[in-house]
């Protein structure tokens, strides 16, 4: 699905789309790259899938109307997976018109994967909560566009850029930078044959111009100290280099303590290797305000700088790939996994592929240390979900965590009654008289989030499926903090055939008076690690 359209016509008018189209299923592309960078082959995440493609936004927005329609056009068409790189603010999910086209498309068998917005890090932030969706984080790659800033004192900041000059490379200049004028809302003749340093308040395309027009020969944006460690790069089309709030502190010292300070940018191109995945400042957070008691988003995927098609620019001199970042850029990477989990397992429900991607997730960086958010600290679930995914254990998992419709309709009854159900559940007539509600806490979701007084304690079921070999066995493992005490039964889960059907209890008391506790459940065979986020919350 893709929204920023201007006109009634299906044809991509804005990019969006066909970025986002090709991240989940384009094919291998020899010598892609944008603006020079990244050069090399690309593809989708499942680039044999075939692509159908709808266009629900127009200049004005997204209708309900629309977006339930290409929802619904999808499923009549036989789509196994949709992407949605779209949505606004939490709101009910009988009003959440997302919702309700992905109700309708999960009781199809359809695997729905959503955005989970662009309005991070604000708490509670987080949209498209659904439990029958995928909702998506987005988090960093190893990959960076770099630009090494070396000062007159031998400091160096590795900034990005996607305004790289071989003309400029390396070569030492003047450095400016105005106390009086930190963001560079004017500058002087004095910047002129200079690299410029200005602080975020306007757009880096502004202050591109600005320097250009003063005289400057190079920008160094520094980032808002909202967005810690994420470099978000845009094109500014004049050489810049963007560096975190942190790294344009030390450069703002060295400027402004030195009578005649100097740097060399060096531009290195595309540099595999830097430390990552870590959330992006722009992922929006839980706690979900419409499913309180499901942990969202579920899970994280690339979404900063990705680099992938664009419009046609045939004629214009532009490239026909552009590099931008974002939940929505993070969706098809997701979407594109599920569609090869089910190429390989043609018959498990969107349940059980959610299942699969979350309880293999990766919640540590590959030398083991915590993934971690914007600033630098570990990432809570309600940033990254369960963590980032890992396509190739999602493919084999070992155990999943299913839900069907009749699930689904039994939670919708607890939580809205009949006027709910016959908002979302469209395409049946449902009594909730005869349905036996099941509560959020009790879904039979990979995650598990409970809400607790101190000195009190809940417990909950959870039902796995065995997928790995017939015979097989795992064993509980629990990792919390020691304010919360966790007791599952049984300790041991036994499998003696394939789509063998287990149940256990998790039993949760919160000792201490923390606000909010993390941990992990993990059911452990000797081939696999079935892996569920806990979190605790004082009620």
């Amino acid at each position: 699905m893709i929204g920023g359209g201007s006109s009634s016509s299906p044809t991509d008018e804005e990019g969006h789309g066909t970025h986002t189209a090709s991240t989940a299923a384009g094919n291998f592309a020899r010598n892609a790259s944008a603006f020079g960078l990244g050069s090399g082959t690309a593809a989708g995440m499942a680039p044999h899938a075939h692509l159908a493609i709808y266009k629900v936004c127009g200049s004005q927005g997204c209708s309900l109307a629309d977006v339930l329609s290409g929802i619904d056009a999808g499923v009549k068409d036989g789509a196994d997976v949709l992407s949605l790189s779209l949505g606004g603010s939490s709101v009910s999910l009988a009003e959440d018109p997302l919702a309700i086209g992905a109700f309708g498309a999960a009781e199809k068998g359809v695997f729905v994967s959503c955005a989970g917005g662009n309005n991070g890090p604000s708490q509670s932030s987080v949209s498209n909560e659904a439990p029958w969706i995928l909702t998506v984080a987005a988090s960093t790659t190893d990959r960076s566009f770099r630009a090494s800033i070396e000062l007159g004192d031998g400091h160096s900041v590795n900034g990005e850029s996607l305004d790289q000059s071989e003309a400029l490379s390396e070569t030492s200049l003047p450095l400016y930078f105005s106390q009086d004028s930190p963001d560079c809302g004017s500058i002087s003749g004095d910047a002129s044959g200079k690299v410029v340093v200005c602080k975020a308040g306007q757009s880096p395309a502004d202050l591109a111009t600005l320097v250009k027009d003063g005289g400057g020969v190079a920008l160094i944006y520094i980032t808002d100290a909202s967005q810690g460690s994420t470099k978000l790069v845009r094109r500014v089309e004049f050489p810049a280099a963007f560096v975190s709030d942190k790294d344009g502190a030390s450069i703002i010292s060295y400027a402004t303590s030195t009578s005649n300070p100097t740097a060399s940018i060096s531009f290195d191109g595309a540099v595999l290797g830097a430390s990552a995945p870590s959330v992006a400042f722009f992922s929006s957070r839980g706690p979900s305000l419409a499913c309180p008691s499901i942990i969202k988003p579920d899970v994280s995927g690339p979404g900063v700088n990705i680099l992938a098609a664009w419009l046609d620019s045939e004629g214009t001199g532009e490239s026909n790939y552009n590099i931008i970042s974002g939940t929505s850029m993070a969706t098809p990477h997701l979407s594109g996994v599920a569609a090869l989990i089910k190429s390989v397992h043609p018959k498990w429900s969107p349940a059980a592929i959610k299942s699969a991607i979350i309880t293999t997730s990766d919640d540590k960086v590959a030398s083991g240390k915590p993934i971690r958010d914007e600033q630098e600290e570990p990432a809570s679930f309600f940033a990254m979900g369960a963590g980032h995914v890992n396509p190739s254990k999602a493919v084999d998992p070992g155990l999943i965590y299913d839900l069907n419709t009749d699930d689904y309709i039994a939670y919708i009854c607890g939580k809205f009654g009949d006027s709910g159900a016959s908002v979302i559940v469209r395409d049946r007539s449902v009594n909730c008289d005869n349905v036996k509600n099941i509560t959020e806490a009790n879904l039979n979701y990979p995650s598990i989030f409970v809400a607790l007084e101190s000195g009190s304690s809940v417990t909950v079921k959870r039902t796995v499926t065995n997928v790995g070999a017939a015979s097989s066995s795992y064993k509980v493992q629990v990792n919390v903090p020691k304010s919360v005490s966790v007791t599952v039964t049984p300790h041991t889960l036994t499998f003696s055939k394939v789509k063998e059907k287990k149940s256990f209890t998790v039993t949760v008391k919160l000792n201490g008076s923390s606000s909010s506790v993390e941990g992990n459940l993990k059911w452990i065979s000797d081939k696999h690690v079935v892996r569920s986020p806990i979190v605790v919350s004082s009620s």
